[in-house]
């Protein structure tokens, strides 16, 4: 028996979790959102799976294109940049995603952490990120915010979720946490193949 799966343009319903998912954990920049959002596209899998979420892809202009031209709807089971996926009326967005909002300027500087070498190989590993790991002393940012991690090359390396406000990181001692890695570039190597 073939599972069932959907892949379609997201619905209204999804474009407002989306959009105020992204609006309450990175910036109130998101008001271009519009400017993209008649990309996004949604993967549903009818399968019994504990973590079976709907996916979440953003599809360029061509691909758009090609899937009005061609009806293969029900054959697509992923297409263009994954861009996060939905889980109890929240969406989480994909690193993906993250570096796309970034390079565009819809994500303020206010949600970044800076890391050393020595960070970065811990973070890859799924660790979570410590006082001695940060490059920069003083950063700007509230209990339980949504932070993109960056290394010292400035590519975005994950994304975890602040244990302290930012005004405390210096009276912190160096193997303090500071946040909870919460999806990273080693993940996908570490996932079962």
């Amino acid at each position: 028996m073939k599972d069932f799966a959907m892949f379609r343009s997201t619905n209204q319903i999804e474009k407002k979790i989306i959009k105020n998912s992204l609006s309450k954990n990175f910036s109130n920049r998101i008001s271009d959102f519009e400017e993209f959002e008649k990309g996004l596209y949604v993967f549903i899998k009818k399968q019994t799976s504990y973590n079976n979420f709907p996916k979440i892809y953003l599809l360029s202009e061509e691909l758009k294109k090609l899937l009005t031209n061609v009806n293969v709807y029900n054959n697509i089971s992923l297409g263009g940049l994954y861009f996060g996926f939905i889980k109890r009326g929240e969406f989480f967005l994909s690193l993906e995603g993250a570096e796309f909002l970034y390079k565009r300027g819809l994500i303020s500087d206010v949600v970044q952490l800076h890391v050393n070498i020595r960070g970065e190989k811990s973070i890859l590993y799924g660790n979570n990120i410590l006082k001695n790991m940060l490059i920069k002393k003083s950063y700007n940012f509230k209990e339980k915010a949504i932070l993109l991690v960056f290394n010292k090359e400035k590519e975005i390396i994950a994304i975890s979720r602040s244990m302290i406000e930012g005004n405390q990181i210096q009276k912190l001692k160096p193997e303090d946490l500071i946040a909870v890695n919460l999806s990273d570039r080693g993940m996908y190597l570490r996932e079962k193949q």
